[in-house]
């Protein structure tokens, strides 16, 4: 065998190999539509855990609403999700909040609409001073939420009638209709 026929089966091997490796690689990144990579593409999702210490089932949201201008006066808005026996619905807003007249009690959420209507719902938890807050316990208000664009969020502390409110931008706005659409199309990714 001379060289140059050597390196021809050289460059052919090495050929063949890269074309095996590729395809390994994209036959497994098909394999899981639970991926990093396919939850970047969604909008809003709902994270489904099994905690295996507990044997207990979480739904998690996978992003909140950073309502502040300068990160330290203002709020963080959830939609919390309840699992049961792998049932996925809505289980009321939370908020932590910072800056708004310190411990809270009695809150109040209002939210503006992008036709100019309004809806303001209180808080049911008792008194703390950790900035915690939970709206609609019966779970009444999720339709109200989510059939609009919502504009504008006012969170005002009922104890101290401290308040800010926070205009939200364009990408924002959709917030609350993601979270009903990743319910309604069951957009779960399940995490370890």
């Amino acid at each position: 065998m001379n060289w140059t026929n050597f390196r021809k089966i050289l460059n052919m091997k090495s050929i063949f190999t890269i074309l095996m490796l590729l395809s390994t690689l994209l036959l497994y990144s098909q394999k899981s539509d639970t991926t990093i990579d396919s939850k970047k593409s969604l909008p809003y999702y709902i994270e489904l855990v099994n905690d295996k210490m507990t044997d207990k089932n979480y739904a998690l949201g996978s992003k909140s609403l950073l309502c502040s201008d300068d990160g330290k006066k203002g709020f963080i808005i959830k939609v919390s999700w309840k699992n049961i026996n792998g049932q996925i619905s809505y289980n009321g807003l939370s908020i932590v909040s910072a800056g708004i007249g310190g411990c809270v009690e009695n809150d109040n959420l209002f939210f503006l609409f992008d036709d100019d209507s309004k809806f303001n719902i209180k808080s049911w938890n008792s008194f703390n001073c950790e900035g915690d807050s939970y709206f609609d316990l019966y779970q009444k208000h999720f339709d109200d939420l989510t059939s609009k664009k919502v504009i504008a969020i006012r969170f005002q502390n009922g104890r101290t009638f401290d308040s800010f409110t926070y205009n939200l931008t364009k990408n924002e706005q959709t917030y609350f209709i993601e979270a009903k659409e990743a319910l309604i199309n069951q957009r779960f990714v399940n995490l370890k």
